[in-house]
């Protein structure tokens, strides 16, 4: 059974911040209540708890009654959950329609710039903003790409369009090639599930990631967080096409790949 701090994070990928998912949960684990007993029980401010039980109905998470006082009651997770995820996917549905239009509509308005050569160097910031980056990468490639990184960010990988990618990449002729830095047969059934080309087990040089595309692309952060919030906007990398970097990048990862072990024997271990 998850413990109430990693239900909230798990909550806040549905549009919920603390005090909804505390809300929420507070529901579920109590049953029907008036704003302000829900309020008093989880020593919320009424006039948050106004707004978040506004914002959980808004989602399809509760219902409320037309009685004095209003009893806000959960909606059961399954189908509370499946009304934000269909709301999602009209929000998507609507984007894509208008994206081919309104591309060309900008385009339109932006000034032309004279094509350069010169490498370019930027920060991502956000964690659903990097696993997107990454993926693009992926999606887009012909190459062999290094992805080295610890177990705990490749299971939030998997928990992304990432897995979908990866197999972009392959039928693409690209190769996949991840090192990480656990044996817990566990872990690495669900690692095995991003579909990589071949997985090594080694030491890590440090607790970062990097994704190195050959002679292309190179995407690289510091230290991670390992909490397991999609929403960390704390999470940081640096994206660029210098070929030095890249290089430079790309010859790490290689010795990295040669000293580590091939999963074979972690596989026998999770028979």
């Amino acid at each position: 059974m998850q413990n109430r701090d990693e239900l909230i994070t798990m909550l806040k990928h549905f549009d919920l911040d603390d005090i909804d998912a505390q809300m929420y949960l507070g529901l579920l684990q109590v049953g029907p209540l008036s704003v302000g007993n829900i309020s008093a029980k989880l020593d919320i401010e009424r006039g948050k708890a106004y707004r978040a039980l506004e914002k959980l109905r808004s989602l399809g998470l509760i219902t409320t009654t037309m009685t004095n006082p209003i009893i806000c009651k959960p909606v059961e997770p399954r189908e509370g959950l499946t009304n934000i995820i269909q709301r999602k996917e009209n929000e998507f549905i609507t984007m894509q329609k208008l994206a081919t239009k309104l591309s060309d509509d900008l385009k339109d308005v932006t000034r032309k710039q004279t094509p350069t050569e010169a490498a370019s160097v930027s920060v991502i910031q956000g964690r659903h903003n990097i696993y997107s980056r990454i993926g693009k990468l992926f999606s887009d490639s012909e190459s062999i790409i290094y992805l080295v990184t610890t177990a705990k960010d490749l299971i939030r990988m998997y928990h992304t369009s990432i897995p979908e990618k990866i197999k972009m990449c392959k039928t693409n002729g690209g190769t996949v090639r991840i090192v990480t830095d656990t044996e817990e047969p566990e872990v690495i059934s669900i690692i095995t599930k991003l579909g990589a080309s071949e997985i090594r087990i080694g030491k890590l040089p440090s607790k970062s990631r990097m994704v190195v595309e050959e002679a292309k692309h190179l995407i690289m952060s510091g230290g991670i967080n390992e909490s397991m919030d999609m929403n960390d906007d704390g999470d940081s990398v640096l994206d660029s096409n210098s070929i030095e970097m890249v290089e430079n990048m790309y010859s790490l990862c290689e010795h990295l790949w040669k000293k580590s072990k091939t999963l074979e024997p972690i596989k026998k271990i999770a028979k």
